[in-house]
């Protein structure tokens, strides 16, 4: 009798080892997704926050000659400031990376939100239809199709 009651008793004690043991596993399996959630939508959250838009008139780029170059107008319509230098945001016309010296900010430093800045591009265009794509350090890209002359 003695030893059905101990053995009764190792399994009982076995059992609920494993069942700690498999609730352990779900809670840790439990808390990664809970944390890659939260980080997750605090990136989106994030990435909400920071935006932009290229505002010209597609038809009429104007054209500058202090400082030289084609005008660009950038809006920053998030609620996030953009860096907004040569070396922190990449001006690429019809595919081709145009360097960074061939680029003029205003105001360079910061755009702060809703601000409009000036991007001026120092490059020569042929008549035609071009399509500027601006990518700002955050990774993301504003693209826009202009007529040049």
């Amino acid at each position: 009798m003695a030893s059905g009651i101990a053995s009764e008793l190792i399994l009982f004690i076995a059992s609920l080892m494993i069942a700690g043991m498999v609730a352990g596993g779900l809670y840790i399996v439990t808390q990664d997704i809970a944390d890659g959630i939260t980080m997750k939508g605090q990136a989106v959250a994030a990435d909400l926050r920071t935006d932009f838009k290229i505002i010209n008139d597609p038809e009429n780029i104007p054209y500058s000659s202090d400082p030289q170059g084609y005008l660009f107008y950038i809006r920053n319509t998030g609620k996030n400031s953009l860096r907004f230098t040569p070396d922190s945001v990449v001006v690429m016309i019809d595919g081709s990376v145009i360097p960074s010296a061939n680029l003029t900010f205003e105001p360079q430093g910061t755009l702060g939100p809703y601000e409009v800045g000036k991007i001026y591009v120092k490059t020569s265009l042929t008549s035609g239809y071009h399509k500027i794509t601006v990518v700002a350090e955050s990774g993301k890209r504003r693209s826009l199709v202009f007529k040049v002359g």
